[in-house]
C-alpha cells in the first residue's frame, strides 16, 4: 500500500512538471496558463515552487548591461513570464524588495 501512495505521489509530480515545462514553453503567465487548462493558479504556483526546491534549483541571474542612450529607465525581463519596467528616478529599495520577492517565486 505504502508503495501505491508514493506511485501516485510520483505520477501527480510528473503531472505538475508537464505542465510547468509546457507553461513556460507557451509564453503565456502562469495566471493564464492555469485558467486555460482549469488549473487552480495557487496550486499552480505551489508545485511550480515544491518542484524547483527538489531540483535544488536557484533563481538564475543574468547581466544587465545599461546603454547610456537611455534615459527614460530600464525595463528587466525574468524569463518570459515577468516583465519590470523601472523609471529613471526608481527608489532602489523598492527595486530590492522586489528582487527578493521574484527570487522566491
Amino acid at each position: 500500500m505504502e508503495q501505491s501512495k508514493q506511485g501516485l505521489a510520483e505520477q501527480r509530480k510528473e503531472v505538475w512538471r508537464r505542465h510547468i515545462a509546457e507553461c513556460r514553453e507557451s509564453g503565456l503567465s502562469y495566471a493564464e496558463y492555469a485558467r486555460r487548462h482549469d488549473l487552480k493558479e495557487s496550486a499552480f504556483c505551489y508545485w511550480r515552487q515544491r518542484l524547483s526546491e527538489s531540483s535544488g534549483q536557484k533563481p538564475a541571474f543574468v547581466e544587465l548591461k545599461v546603454s547610456e542612450s537611455r534615459t527614460s529607465g530600464i525595463e528587466i525581463i525574468f524569463g518570459n513570464q515577468i516583465r519590470v519596467s523601472l523609471r529613471s528616478d526608481f527608489d532602489e529599495k523598492v527595486l530590492e524588495r522586489l528582487i527578493g520577492m521574484l527570487g522566491s517565486v
